[in-house]
């Protein structure tokens, strides 16, 4: 492993000297700096930061710091801007927070902030105040933000908007007793303009029934439980066996508890779809490649990639232009799992 000593004997300076020019002390003048840091670029010598980003100031790095890397969302969402950032001159370092506020934290301030040029990042706990203390300046792109007027640019999928779309195409192929997976009940009017991407889903729902005519009650719901197949298949399987709830048709939050809710509905010996069509969000591959495979509001990850990764390099290389909200494109995929 290179050393300050090997990077001292190649320049011609002492051990110190080469130890304060890799710190940017300004004792050492700019001519002796620089000689030591191409000599440490040239030994591919590395410490904290590499001496190209010592020379440069920047690292080439960027954060995705995302909820949770079990979600097949979240894979897919970081393999896509793993590989454009990679096609715009930059590597993406990935880290999860488990909804948890003080991994949120922790993540800016000691990785994000310090390492990285800028930070991708899906906010859940911590407040938008804080966020803006942890990166002190570093530019950023926030994920669906549950707040207003956030000061960074934002990214999210069009939930509300997909949810209708779902509903609203199950309705249409003639499913009339709709269940949604998952979330407890709560009045329209009272979540019509949520900032939360989960009552955005339920909101689209609603509204979709409204517009056929059908009143929304607590028996559409399948009560709040975890965005997860194992979650699901629970779930489904107690209301099929035991609620006494007569379905038709299940809208599921996204695609990894609509394949639980599938595979929980064949246990119980209900056919899909020709005796419950069941429709994700989502779009992941696995959706594709079940059996039946999955109808899906499927995100376009390769647009997510392209604007989010575009609007924080802009960022990084000082455009300093009004924030935007950017929204994904999405589509219906009709598969086997509706009618």
């Amino acid at each position: 492993m290179v050393t300050m000593r090997d990077i001292a004997a190649e320049a011609g300076v002492s051990q110190a000297t080469v130890s304060y020019a890799l710190r940017n002390d300004p004792s050492i003048s700019a001519a002796t700096r620089d000689k030591i840091l191409k000599v440490a670029e040239k030994l591919h010598y590395s410490a904290n930061l590499s001496a190209r980003t010592l020379r440069s100031g920047r690292s080439n790095a960027i954060a995705l710091v995302v909820q949770d890397l079990h979600n097949p969302y979240s894979m897919h969402l970081s393999d896509a801007v793993s590989q454009y950032a990679f096609s715009r001159g930059y590597q993406i370092l990935v880290q999860q927070t488990q909804s948890a506020t003080e991994n949120e934290s922790s993540v800016l301030q000691y990785i994000s902030s310090a390492i990285c040029d800028g930070v991708i990042f899906s906010p859940t706990k911590l407040p938008i105040a804080d966020v803006h203390a942890r990166l002190a300046g570093k530019p950023a792109v926030l994920l669906s933000p549950l707040e207003y007027h956030t000061g960074y640019d934002t990214m999210s999928a069009p939930c509300e908007q997909g949810a209708f779309t779902a509903t609203s195409y199950l309705l249409s192929r003639g499913c009339q007793r709709l269940l949604f997976y998952c979330s407890d009940y709560a009045d329209y009017d009272d979540i019509k303009c949520a900032r939360d991407s989960g009552w955005q889903r339920v909101a689209g729902f609603q509204r979709a029934l409204l517009r056929n005519g059908i009143e929304p009650t607590p028996s559409h719901f399948v009560p709040h439980r975890s965005w997860n197949r194992e979650s699901s298949y629970a779930a489904i399987v107690d209301v099929a066996r035991h609620s006494g709830v007569t379905f038709d048709g299940v809208v599921c939050v996204n695609d990894e508890s609509a394949i639980g809710v599938m595979r929980g509905l064949l246990d119980c010996g209900v056919r899909i779809p020709e005796d419950v069509s069941v429709i994700g969000f989502d779009g992941i591959l696995e959706g594709k490649f079940y059996t039946p495979p999955l109808t899906t509001i499927a995100i376009d990850y390769d647009d997510f990639a392209r604007q989010t990764v575009d609007a924080l390099i802009a960022r990084i290389e000082g455009d300093k232009s009004p924030v935007r909200d950017m929204t994904v494109a999405t589509r219906l995929v009709v598969r086997e799992s509706t009618r």
